[in-house]
Formats: structure tokens, sequence, C-alpha cells
């Protein structure tokens, strides 16, 4: 299911992309609607027809058609045959008593959506987040803790156990001591926990966040080797020099920069010599990749804390070094968050790793956008070529072009010698881009990848014409087109979390996109 309006980019030029915007709104209203109504309680007990949906809850029969049309149009449910039933999609998340049931998470979305109309009036008149309400009843404010905390655990759950898949490919050290800080219920220590069972955790939070973790865990068997700590992350009490992993996840972004700094040094000196620190938390990913969430999330924090905010992964990365630790590795989720682990290290290094720098160095010769990708998300396909040859007019005029280039089988057998690519997009003009490409082939090559090899976009524009019937005037120069190779550049471009479409007017302008292979 295609939402526009999440295809961003200075590229569009319809009005239709900000009536998009303009009514995204209807897309959560509707899924907000469908819970409250239990619609998908109701269908997980098998398939329905609409008449025994109304009469099983008396509902109005034109409105619930027209709201299970755009349920099925959402692809949270499927009409086959007048029945109607879940999708795979809401049958796992959206049935309550499910084990991997997400409605407590997405109705704390609902419960904050308000607060986004306060936007206008944050930075206008710099109003902040509202504190609590001085006549709140103690027990209204313990059941809002607790449906935040009941809320964050479900997600915290998804969230460990993909950062654990990535943990694993590192072989990190088996921690015999982990501290869960700001854990909330411990979802995160408690999939650690079962994953390296012979460890032990500490979870650390504020007295009525354990408070409630308890309600929402109520048999002891479900605190084995987890011991409560209460107090405040900025005045913590925690014991030092003993953890060999410390988690911060979703943390820093609560915080200032001056208070996540603080932060950052409590979990050092928490640290054994050789521990290490995990963050999992919202980033800006100014490499381009998915800047939209980040940035949308740090107006969340504006509106919604005192002063968090979200941070680069530059930004974060320094920090890290002002403190004494290093990165030893940052990957993004397939999700849309970011997971970073670092270990101690001298007072201000910053440290990044290698793939890290060779994004840094696409950016700084001129890249618009630079992610390194591993080589089997390159998608060829056979229709590239058969395209570039009834829908090209040069086709074949070029040295760099089918039927000249390499084909989608030799193409395949060349990818799976390297593990990884740097897909990288830039603007005219093309020999300006062609030029940038080649730059960065050879600094690659220079920096110890021998095996780098460039594949540019479209046509080869080193020279005016190109002769056929006669070699290559400027082997050195000429790189073949991603496309004319046989490979998907729309699909693989999406996989590495860019949005390209095609130029539909005069107005609009071409991007160009490459490929690096480096081993």
């Amino acid at each position: 299911m295609r939402l526009s309006y999440k295809d961003t980019g200075s590229g569009h030029e319809e009005f239709q992309y900000l009536e998009d915007l303009a009514t995204a709104y209807w897309y959560s209203e509707v899924l907000f609607t469908g819970m409250e109504l239990n619609v998908f309680k109701y269908l997980a007990k098998g398939p329905s027809s609409l008449s025994s949906l109304v009469k099983q809850t008396g509902w109005d029969r034109d409105g619930l058609a027209r709201l299970l049309a755009v349920l099925v149009a959402l692809g949270l449910m499927v009409e086959f045959d007048t029945m109607f039933t879940n999708s795979p999609l809401a049958d796992r998340y959206l049935v309550p008593g499910r084990d991997e049931y997400m409605g407590d998470f997405i109705e704390y979305r609902r419960y904050i959506a308000p607060h986004w109309q306060r936007l206008t009036s944050r930075i206008r008149e710099g109003i902040t987040a509202n504190e609590r309400p001085t006549d709140e009843p103690h027990d209204a404010y313990e059941k809002r803790v607790f449906n935040y905390v009941q809320a964050m655990d479900v997600q915290a759950r998804f969230k460990a156990i993909e950062v654990l898949e990535y943990i694993d490919a590192l072989h990190v050290t088996f921690p015999k001591h982990i501290l869960d800080i700001g854990g909330g219920a411990g979802a995160w220590c408690r999939t650690f926990l079962k994953h390296w069972p012979q460890a032990d955790a500490v979870l650390f939070d504020l007295p009525e966040i354990l408070a409630a973790a308890c309600r929402l865990y109520t048999d002891p068997g479900e605190w084995t080797h987890i011991k409560r700590l209460a107090g405040d992350i900025l005045h913590p009490c925690i014991k030092e020099g003993v953890f060999d992993l410390v988690i911060l996840s979703n943390i820093l972004h609560v915080y200032s920069e001056k208070e996540a700094t603080m932060i950052l040094k409590t979990a050092r000196r928490c640290l054994g010599s050789k521990g290490m620190v995990l963050i999992h938390d919202y980033l800006l990913d100014e490499n381009g990749t998915d800047p939209l969430k980040g940035r949308l999330y740090d107006l969340h924090m504006m509106l919604n804390t005192y002063n968090g905010r979200i941070y680069s992964k530059e930004k974060l990365t320094a920090m890290l070094g002002d403190v004494g630790l290093q990165n030893t590795r940052a990957f993004q989720l397939c999700s849309d968050t970011w997971a970073i682990m670092a270990k101690r290290g001298k007072k201000g290094s910053t440290s990044i790793n290698r793939l890290d720098m060779l994004e840094a160095k696409a950016r700084r010769l001129g890249f618009e956008f630079a992610r390194v990708i591993e080589t089997r998300e390159v998608c060829v396909r056979s229709w590239v070529r058969v395209k570039c040859r009834f829908g090209c007019q040069r086709y074949g005029l070029c040295h760099t072009c089918p039927p000249h280039a390499l084909d989608e089988e030799k193409m395949k057998k060349i990818l799976l010698e390297y593990t990884h690519a740097l897909l990288v997009q830039g603007i005219p003009p093309a020999k300006r881009f062609h030029g940038q490409l080649l730059e960065l082939e050879r600094h690659l090559f220079l920096a110890g990848y021998t095996k780098t090899l460039a594949f540019g976009a479209g046509p080869c524009p080193v020279c005016p014409e190109c002769v056929t019937d006669s070699p290559c005037r400027f082997p050195q120069k000429a790189r073949p087109s991603m496309e004319a190779c046989g490979v998907d550049v729309y699909t693989t471009a999406k996989r590495a979390g860019l949005n390209i479409a095609p130029v539909k007017s005069d107005h609009g302008y071409v991007k160009y996109v490459g490929l690096v292979l480096i081993q």
C-alpha cells in the first residue's frame, strides 16, 4: 500500500502531494476507530459478513460498510465473496489478547495526537510541554503512568528482538551483568536475559514507573534475575564499574544536550573495563535514508517534553567522545530507529566505523545522498535491459550501454564477489556527476578498497559522441550505468531508503543515482 504523503522530496511538482499531506490524519483516524470499535476482535473469531457484524454489534450498517471498505483498502482487512476477515497484519497486532498485540502502543499515539495542535503556539509563543495538572487525582495519575508503561513495553519488546539480531552478528562477548537505565517495565533486559539466561540485570527507573512495571508483571517468576532500583536518571545511585552492558533505549531524546551528556557519563562510569553501551533511539539521519521520521520526532519531543530533541548520528558520536566513549558500530533498524554500540575510549575520541566514513566522504564530494548497503539489496532484473532495447533511442550507440555492457547474469555473478555497495545520488550536469563518481571510486581505491568498481547513471557523458565500431577512447573514465547492467534502480534505491520518481514536467529536474561496489 502506497502512502503518498510519506514520499518526501523537493521533486514534487503536483498539488496532489499537498492534498495528501493535508489529509494524512485520515489514515490514523480510521485505524483508531477500528480499534475503538473492536472490529478486529470481532473478526478474529472468523470471517463474517456485513449483516452478521451489524447483527452482533447494532452499529449503523451504512457507516460500518464504508469503514470496512477503507480498512480493506488500507490492508488491515480482506474481503472475499462478501465476507470480511482480518489481514495477517491486523490479526497479528490488533487483536486484544494476542501475544504481539500492539493496541496499547497505538492508543498511546492516539492520546498524544491532540498535543500536535499546540505546534503553532509552541513556535509563535514558546509554550512548552504542560506540567502535571495540580488538581489531577493520584489514582488518575497512576492510571496514566501505567498506560504509558504498558504501551512503551509492547513496542520495546519488538525493538529489543531486532537489535539482538545485530548484536549476535557482531559476536559481542556474553554479558554477565546488564544495566537497563530508564527501562520502564524492562522489555529490553527481559529480552536479553532470555537470550543470555546466565546473566542478571538491574532495572533503573523512577519509583512510579517501577510500581507500574510491577502491576504489569505480577508473576514473581517474571522478575527472576532482575533487580529493581528506583531513582532519578539525572541523579543516579548506581554501582559503578561493574556492568558488561548498559542499555539506554529511547532515553537521550527526552533530554537536552547537557543532560544527555550527563546520562552518557553515568553510563560510562557504570561500565566494566570491557563493557559496552547500547544506545537505541531515533536519529535525524542526515545521510538521507529516512530524514522525515527523525525530524518529525524532533517536533514531537519539542511538544511533549521540556527540552528533549533528536540528535544526528554525528552529534551523538561527538557526545560519546566527549565523555570517553567510542562509537564502534551504528546501524539503522528495519523499523525507524537506530542502535549504536559504544565502548570505553579516551576522552575526546569520536571514532566511527569505516562504512560511516565512506558515507561522509561521499557527501563531502558533493553527493546529496550516500548510503552503504549490502550487495544483496541490489535488485537485478531481466526486464531492465529489455526496456533499454525497446525504450531508449540511444540503444547500442555507446560502449557502456546495452548490448555492449554487462548483461544481468554477469552482473549477478559480480555482485556475489562483493559484500557492500555505496549508493549515491547527485544532480546535473551528467558530466559533473560522472566526475564525482570517478573521484569517489578513486578515493575508495586509495583507502584500501582495491576491488572498488563504479556504475554510473544513463549513457556515458565522457565523449560527445561514442564510436562503437572502434575501441573506447577513454576506458579509464568510462563506466556502465546501473540500468545498462540490469539493475532496477528504483527498487534498489527504495531498499536503501531513497525515494526517486520520474520527472513529469519541464519544472522538474532529473537526479542521478550511482553505485560503487566495495569489499
